[in-house]
């Protein structure tokens, strides 16, 4: 559900739930500072009974994220003045509030602490939050990050001493440009050639699959998934061979199957010069389509005929009969059966450039991963949406 969805209510820093998942929208200039100053002290004091968390908690219990090292110090300060203010208030009201200027929001807390032994526990457990404030878990997203990367090094597989990285662009283009030196410099003509289709240059290739390289794993690209550490060059001649093989045998018999088809064709218009429909059929038309059939056939290194789908449909029986002129029949002929399997196998075989996606991304990401490790690195496990 989006937050524009969500029931509009007004916060109440006193009464704000502190427990479960909750979302605050907050515009520049509204007391976001304060609003976070003002539910710290109730996590401290443990306030809110049936409204929150009820224990107590010491700052190194309460996790604050941020976006900027300047932000996390403002933070931290504004906080430790906070604790510091309602301790002293506390203490000031239990001695009768002499020369103590009101403050609304801690007099609501203050009606949970009602004799002053409680009042001066409450006050203790701020003070006690205030000096321990340099153990405080306010973090930018990165520095947090970092931290239970280190903490946790064992479960994760990480280093003790690595550097998280904010921003991967520089490694995935030192990661790219590897790539393109290792293996597309050696290719030989016929390997270059489907190559440059994809990609004419480094440049196309770094922001064609930038944002596949993120997501190598999921796409099946990686190393483990069979992406393999074979030479683009000898990769590129297999996939060559199977999809020739492929194609080659779907070539067989076309040649006297388009000679049969075009005859009959012919033989119709011959026997009967107005039996098609002149926008449907149109001679032209026809003997371009067989045209491109023939080329296709001889041509060994050809995968795909030269036609648009409007051949392919005209082509079929269906499409024979469709195109007949009013009151005219005719039974056509089983050769015409052939040309919807064969679209639909010509369809079935994956292009080449499928699989150079994928050895690109799963070596460039494999690169990235060795680079990282070298470098003694780590990427922030967090994606953020706007």
């Amino acid at each position: 559900m989006s937050s524009s969805a969500l029931p509009s209510i007004p916060l109440r820093a006193l009464t704000f739930p502190l427990h479960g998942s909750r979302l605050i929208e907050a515009s520049a200039g509204t007391g976001k500072t304060w609003t976070i100053a003002a539910l710290y002290v109730r996590l401290v004091l443990g306030h809110g009974g049936e409204h929150g968390y009820q224990r107590p908690l010491l700052p190194a219990e309460i996790l604050v994220m941020t976006f900027t090292r300047a932000a996390t110090r403002e933070l931290a300060n504004r906080v430790r003045e906070r604790l510091v203010e309602a301790a002293a208030y506390f203490r000031a009201y239990a001695g009768m509030g002499l020369g103590c200027k009101r403050d609304e929001y801690l007099d609501e807390i203050l009606l949970s602490y009602p004799d002053t032994t409680a009042q001066q526990q409450a006050a203790h457990r701020l003070m006690l939050a205030a000096e321990t404030m340099d153990e405080a878990a306010i973090f930018t997203i990165d520095a947090w990050c970092q931290r239970m990367l280190r903490e946790h090094a064992f479960d994760s597989g990480s280093l003790f001493d690595e550097e998280l990285l904010s921003d991967e662009q520089t490694l995935y283009e030192d990661a790219a440009h590897d790539y393109w030196r290792q293996q597309v410099y050696p290719l030989n003509a016929a390997g270059l050639q489907p190559l440059l289709q994809c990609w004419p240059n480094v440049g196309a290739l770094k922001s064609s699959v930038r944002e596949l390289t993120r997501r190598a794993d999921l796409i099946g690209a990686s190393r483990a998934a069979g992406c393999s550490d074979a030479p683009l060059g000898t990769l590129i001649a297999q996939l060559q061979k199977q999809q020739q093989d492929a194609v080659n045998q779907l070539k067989q018999g076309w040649g006297e199957r388009i000679a049969a088809m075009e005859q009959w064709i012919n033989q119709q218009r011959a026997a009967s010069p107005k039996c098609f429909n002149g926008t449907k059929m149109k001679p032209e038309s026809v003997a371009g389509w067989f045209e491109s059939l023939r080329l296709w056939v001889a041509d060994p290194l050809a995968t795909h005929p030269d036609l648009k789908d409007t051949a392919w449909r005209r082509l079929t029986p269906d499409g024979i009969s469709d195109a007949f002129a009013k009151g005219y029949s005719a039974e056509v002929p089983q050769h015409f059966d052939a040309v919807a399997p064969l679209k639909a196998a010509l369809d079935q075989l994956e292009p080449l450039a499928f699989a150079l996606y994928r050895h690109a991304v799963g070596m460039i990401a494999g690169r990235m991963a060795e680079l990282k490790q070298r470098n003694r690195q780590s990427a922030l496990p967090i994606c953020w949406t706007v």
